[in-house]
């Protein structure tokens, strides 16, 4: 029987916990009697799923990093303490079941969404990398799924050296799959020979679960669906870090008075808890509040795909929310501003209704907005003409790696 473990994801941010749910299923289908665990950053409780969480997080990792685990007694000591300072029992009796996992596991899949690259901090992509190690410690496989890399030109003391660790760590994975043409080229560019260029790994794997799939019995909940015809409007709380906020306020509160006054049906979506703020903000803002339907709620991203598949088109700037649209054939307006954006718009020939936040010509966009508004049946068929030919088993392609 295989036994794997998924690295890299967490629950509670929804394009993270698709990519897990994506590579699991997928893995499942592969090998139906295998044992997976998911080594998960943020959950609530792993009893509400029907698979195996374990808490790979800031406690863990430093235990594991600092080889803590192998000092006879120490970890239920210092978990206890932990406990006891966070008044909570996540913890208990986990390194143990984290150590054996990592002893029996024939491989590691990581399915991180974006943490190596001077986008981030060296300490945030040294996450990566830890995990690497922890692989190779343990004298295990380890491959990338489909993610973002680079640029690699960290502006920070020691990035000489970082980026030398950088090449070693990633020279051991088995397979390194790059999400974006930028990230494939920076790390060929390192002289690696273990990457291969794909799409996003909820785009390519064909079978996604249901909630029902992913929930203990008993624990699904009930979901609120937009009004037929309904236009979805996706806010992203990282657009107001990335552009100048009062005009990106000023951008949102405009596009959304600009669906109404042309009668759209205009719904917007909350997909995470970080936009609730701003979506108050935007709502405070608009001429038309009380015209403008607002489904709040944690949904899990099997449900939010199924909400985000009513909508005829969406306006977006959640990466993953665009993911969830384009696999249900479902047209996006895109205020971005990484190259994983117009990446993803390229391979669906949508680059037309991509802005970059940072210079988002607001009078061009709303001319975007007429134009989707009639043609969004036309480029539904587009996208889903190029969703077919994209589709392709990235996780069979993984899985051989391996087995060369």
């Amino acid at each position: 029987m295989k036994k794997f473990i998924i690295t890299g994801i967490q629950m509670r941010n929804k394009g993270s916990q698709a990519m897990f749910l994506s590579l699991y299923y997928a893995l499942k289908s592969i090998y139906p009697d295998s044992e997976i665990v998911g080594f998960s950053n943020k959950y609530d409780t792993s009893e509400q799923y029907s698979f195996k969480l374990l808490p790979y997080d800031d406690y863990t990792r430093k235990v594991f990093k600092y080889r803590l685990n192998e000092v006879p007694f120490l970890a239920p000591v210092l978990t206890s303490l932990a406990s006891q300072w966070k008044k909570s029992d996540k913890w208990d009796g986990k390194i143990a079941e984290m150590e054996k996992a990592l002893e029996e596991a024939d491989a590691i899949f990581d399915a991180s969404g974006y943490t190596l690259g001077s986008g981030w901090s060296m300490a945030g992509g040294g996450l990566l990398l830890q995990t690497i190690e922890l692989a190779k410690r343990y004298g295990k496989p380890i491959v990338l799924m489909p993610q973002s890399f680079g640029p690699f030109d960290w502006d920070e003391e020691g990035s000489e050296e970082f980026l030398k660790q950088v090449r070693e760590d990633l020279s051991y994975c088995t397979k390194i799959f790059a999400r974006e043409q930028e990230g494939y080229d920076c790390l060929t560019a390192l002289g690696l020979d273990n990457v291969e260029l794909s799409t996003d790994l909820v785009i390519r794997e064909k079978f996604f679960p249901s909630a029902s799939d992913i929930y203990a019995p008993g624990e699904a909940r009930e979901v609120s669906y937009p009004a037929p015809d309904s236009v979805g409007f996706i806010i992203n709380e990282n657009v107001f870090r990335i552009g100048e906020p009062d005009a990106v306020l000023d951008l949102y509160a405009q596009m959304l008075d600009k669906l109404v006054d042309d009668g759209e049906k205009v719904c917007v979506l909350t997909t995470s808890t970080a936009d609730i703020e701003p979506v108050e903000e935007v709502l405070k803002k608009t001429r038309n509040r009380d015209r403008v339907e607002v489904i709040r709620g944690e949904y899990a991203s099997p449900e939010l795909i199924d909400i985000i598949a009513r909508f005829k088109y969406v306006v977006a700037s959640r990466y993953h929310s665009v993911v969830f649209a384009y696999r249900s054939g479902v047209p996006a307006i895109i205020l971005g501003w990484a190259s994983k954006y117009s990446d993803l718009a390229a391979h669906f020939r949508q680059q037309d209704y991509l802005f970059d936040i940072r210079e988002p010509g607001v009078g061009r966009i709303l001319e975007k907005i007429e134009q989707m508004s009639a043609n969004h049946e036309s480029e539904s068929r587009r996208i889903l003409e190029c969703l077919e030919k994209m589709q392709g088993d990235v996780v069979k392609q993984a899985v051989e790696a391996l087995q060369a």
